[in-house]
């Protein structure tokens, strides 16, 4: 047998479909003759060979046929060299098929000259048609998750106004005289609403999350400044159930590093504020650590160590699922959604980080994240500081060197005070939860200033003043202190000066007095552009808004992240006085309610409530009156909170 025909049965054999055409004609538009197929063709066109052989392998393309991909192989036929292509083609009954085409010159061995291409080409119909598929149902899927992300938002959005008059209501309700078992219930409802609009508010940062709307950025930021507003953030908490918080750095870990720093204080913030939910007796630790790894990149190392309740070994696999708790009963002690610690890996992830743990029933539990980050680069913190520098509303000292401390009881009007002074350009700042504290501060350190609260449990700022003026008599000092008080009476002013201080600041705060009393006490003088800027009194505002966003942006300088979390911070200590109003209502403990409403008069003014303020305001004068005349008042600050929550929690 003839070694032509050898090879045409050998073609004929092979699943691949081939095609030998001539070498390109010199009219481009008729394309190269077709000399031969293989029976493989036919059985995949539906063409014989006697259709086809004389023509081009344009008689095999259709509308749908890629033009781009045509361009590519002609190319390369004009060239004289080999392609590869996916092509879409229609067979001889109009039908699509797809083939993945390999097609190579043939040279002529004496002239070297290109006289054919030989074409082989594979059916992946199937193939194409599965991956068709797979994109539509990835798209499908997308557009659900995107559909149910923007449902989840909304309906957060919309569930937060009935929600919040449910719970204004539940509120007026508890302060009327009720029987103890009407009383159980109303506590209940309003309970189970605090728990639903907690929720709420987990969903929508999760929809975010599913949505891609978070970005993680990058830049310098210094470290101290994330551990101090955790600190000031959870130590309150902590306090409240008899926990120690403890704190600690390596040595090794960067002053400034760059990366996000919002979205690691966040991390940091969920698992405190968890380890400090689940934990009744003991503590909670924070130790923060900078290590490379086999590799030589660096990593910021976290760790939280809780005494708390534990998880069991069956519930491990499942912690970080959304709306995962360890057991049912965990929910029903000590609240919350099950979805912080899948938001916090969310965030760990999206830095390319790691997140795990460690537990034992009943002794605790100890969370480790791992997030790569670099120190950050002399230039870009030459940068930060000078565009601190340059909105420094200070001028004439230097501020690196002085150093304040704040003795203020209120998380919300602690963090205003220490944020003012940042603005102007103090950054060397510690703080006291009370007076018992700020003693033993005194005691290690000194300060070029102290702003004191006056009114404080345990040890007030007049007794503390007194205590303070006594110590620094044997030390042959005196630092400056300038009081901070929301009681506006005449004679306070007087009885601050004759307790040992200074200065006077009337709470709520203006941003002008602040900046001129400190800087008189520093020997500075105000920022002229900073100091118009800061006169906000007598700007108009709408009645019908019950909160002064200009205040609230001096709290948050336009972060949605800090202003979601001073919002909460406004609303658990706005609850707690509540409860302390009602109480004293009920006890007739008129010092009680003075003093709980004069903790809400400072919170709600600073925040700009102004109208809540003015209620407050008047409630602290109040607390001799009848237990019917009080039920009245608290049906009126009930009222105007109800406006402030339903306002607040709108912004997001």
């Amino acid at each position: 047998m003839e070694l032509d025909k050898i090879l045409s049965q050998m073609s004929d054999y092979t699943t691949d479909a081939i095609v030998i055409t001539k070498a390109l004609t010199e009219d481009r538009n008729i394309g190269p003759e077709i000399v031969y197929v293989n029976k493989s063709f036919t059985t995949l066109t539906g063409y014989e060979a006697e259709d086809v052989i004389g023509k081009t392998p344009k008689i095999l393309q259709g509308e749908k046929t890629d033009k781009r991909t045509l361009a590519r192989i002609t190319h390369a036929i004009e060239q004289k060299k080999t392609v590869s292509a996916e092509l879409l083609n229609y067979s001889k009954d109009g039908y699509e098929y797809w083939v993945e085409i390999n097609l190579n010159p043939i040279f002529c061995p004496e002239s070297g000259e290109c006289v054919y291409f030989l074409a082989t080409e594979r059916d992946i119909t199937e193939r194409k048609t599965a991956e068709s598929r797979l994109i539509r149902a990835i798209e499908e899927a997308e557009a659900a998750t995107k559909a149910k992300s923007d449902f989840l938002a909304n309906m957060s959005h919309e569930l937060r106004t009935p929600m919040n008059g449910i719970l204004g209501l539940a509120e007026i309700v508890q302060g009327m005289d009720l029987q103890d078992d009407v009383r159980e219930c109303v506590d209940a409802i309003h309970s189970s609403g605090i728990s639903l609009l907690t929720l709420l508010n987990d969903i929508l940062d999760l929809s975010k999350i599913e949505a891609e709307e978070l970005e993680i950025e990058e830049y310098a930021f210094r470290t101290h400044d994330i551990l101090k507003n955790i600190k000031d953030l959870t130590a309150l908490s902590a306090s409240r159930k008899n926990l120690n918080f403890d704190i600690s750095v390596n040595l090794n870990v960067p002053e400034w590093l760059c990366g996000d720093s919002k979205r690691i204080q966040q991390i940091i913030f969920n698992l405190v504020g968890n380890a400090i939910k689940f934990t009744e007796m003991g503590g909670v630790s924070l130790s923060i650590d900078y290590k490379k790894d086999a590799n030589k990149e660096d990593f910021l190392m976290i760790q939280i160590q809780d005494t708390g309740i534990g998880i069991p070994d069956e519930f491990h696999k499942h912690l970080f699922n959304k709306f995962s708790q360890a057991d049912t009963s965990i929910s029903r002690k000590f609240g919350g959604t099950g979805l912080g610690l899948a938001i916090t890996k969310y965030l760990v992830e999206m830095m390319n980080g790691t997140i795990g743990f460690t537990s034992k029933v009943n002794h605790g539990t100890t969370f480790y994240v791992s997030i790569p980050i670099t120190e950050a680069p002399a230039q870009d913190i030459l940068q930060t500081e000078i565009k601190v520098s340059n909105e420094n509303a200070l001028k004439g000292v230097n501020l690196s060197e002085i150093r304040a401390l704040v003795v203020e009881d209120h998380p919300i009007n602690q963090m205003l005070v220490i944020k003012w002074l940042k603005k102007l350009g103090v950054f060397q700042i510690d703080s006291a939860m009370n007076g018992f504290d700020s003693i033993t501060l005194l005691r290690n350190n000194s300060y070029d200033f102290i702003l004191m609260d006056c009114q404080m449990p345990e040890l007030d700022g007049y007794e503390t003043t007194s205590l303070i003026r006594d110590m620094e008599k044997q030390m042959n000092t005196r630092t400056p202190i300038i009081a901070m008080t929301a009681n506006a009476m005449l004679g306070e002013r007087e009885k601050c000066l004759a307790a040992g201080m200074d200065d006077y600041l009337s709470k709520p705060l203006n941003f002008a007095q602040f900046q001129h009393c400190i800087a008189q006490w520093i020997g500075a003088s105000p920022n002229e552009e900073t100091e118009e800027s800061g006169h906000t009194e007598g700007a108009y505002m709408d009645a019908s808004v019950p909160v002064d966003l200009t205040r609230l942006n001096e709290f948050t300088e336009g972060d949605k992240d800090t202003e979601q979390m001073v919002i909460n911070l406004f609303l658990d200590t706005a609850y707690e006085s509540f409860d302390m109003l009602k109480n004293a209502q009920l006890q007739d403990n008129p010092e009680d309610w003075s003093k709980a409403a004069h903790s809400m008069k400072g919170a709600s003014g600073n925040l700009g409530a102004m109208a809540l303020h003015s209620l407050c305001s008047d409630a602290e004068h109040k607390g001799d009156v009848s237990k019917e005349e009080k039920s009245l008042i608290l049906s009126n600050l009930y009222a105007e909170f109800g406006k402030v929550e339903s306002y607040l929690n709108g912004l997001h």
